[in-house]
């Protein structure tokens, strides 16, 4: 039977009333330094320890994983740690932004997967670190080469990379592009077929997205700073997330949405057994005073 379609069945459509930021994890590049000339054998990437990546993610010259480093083994698990998590939480993302760092990418598709998200990511540009901290434009992954990652092709993305290094961004602007796509993230409505429940986005960055977020996201804004910048990764471990919840004119940090991931560095040799080059296990919350975030590191020694 034709006729004209009711406006009852046009799709439902709401704003996210949970955002979840997110931190990228584990780095190759921060745990192996130089890593592209000392993996390189014979014209071959050979890895020399086993939380190197067994195969390189993208088939690409490999002085291009310089400026855009893969996760390591450990960070693949950590990764799927955090997407498992929020599956048990029915935590799971609705919509998943990530920034176009190739460690960005596989950090999402991780979570998306082990989180069962239905969601394609959406690669934002607009989400990428502070410019002046590479010598040169990446080399990031084609849209060929991010199609394993199930990447959204359809999304039209605020800004474009190659605009941010056209000129030197400075730390007023790096927070006021943040503050930017984090509000038009939260004010994009979104479909939502069942609108009884809350629409969850992920956002997946870098550790000074994470500090950002939180400054820009609650009543009592404040910017991050250069000094907040400096060691950020080490105050924001990787995988650091945070959930804010929508209230009538705010977003709030809510502590202990998520638990936290304790583990430990250690480095496994053949000839010393289990040697701990770093014993801090980390701990991380959000403080209800709404002014920072703060994180606990909890130092242990090996026979605690």
């Amino acid at each position: 039977m034709g006729g004209r379609v009711s406006s009852s069945v046009r799709e439902k459509r709401s704003l996210p009333s949970e955002m979840i930021v997110m931190r990228h994890s584990e780095r190759v590049d921060d745990v192996f330094n130089g890593w592209t000339k000392k993996a390189i054998k014979d014209g071959v990437y050979s890895p020399y320890d086993l939380n190197m990546p067994p195969s390189l993610p993208i088939k690409r010259p490999i002085e291009n994983y310089s400026l855009d480093t893969p996760i390591t083994v450990n960070g693949q698990v950590l990764a799927k740690m955090i997407g498992r998590g929020l599956f048990v939480l029915k935590k799971v993302p609705d919509v998943i932004y990530c920034s176009p760092s190739l460690r960005c990418l596989q950090t999402a598709h991780a979570v998306k997967t082990l989180s069962q998200s239905k969601a394609k990511l959406r690669v934002e540009p607009a989400l990428f670190e502070n410019p002046h901290l590479y010598r040169a434009m990446p080399t990031l992954a084609t849209k060929e080469e991010r199609a394993q990652f199930e990447v959204d092709e359809r999304y039209q993305p605020l800004i474009r990379l190659k605009d941010l290094f056209a000129k030197e961004e400075r730390i007023k602007s790096y927070n006021s592009r943040l503050k930017d796509v984090l509000l038009r993230i939260a004010a994009t409505t979104e479909p939502s077929p069942d609108t009884t429940k809350p629409l969850t986005v992920l956002v997946v960055g870098h550790a000074s997205t994470v500090d950002l977020a939180v400054g820009v996201l609650n009543p009592k804004q404040r910017q991050t700073t250069t000094d907040d910048l400096h060691r950020i990764g080490d105050r924001i471990p990787y995988c650091s997330t945070v959930l804010f919840r929508r209230q009538s004119s705010y977003w709030e940090p809510i502590p202990d949405a998520l638990p936290p991931v304790t583990y430990r560095f250690t480095k496994i040799k053949d000839d010393d057994c289990l040697f701990p080059s770093e014993t801090s296990p980390i701990e991380f919350f959000m403080n209800l005073c709404i002014e920072r975030m703060n994180k606990k590191i909890r130092n242990k020694s090996p026979n605690d």
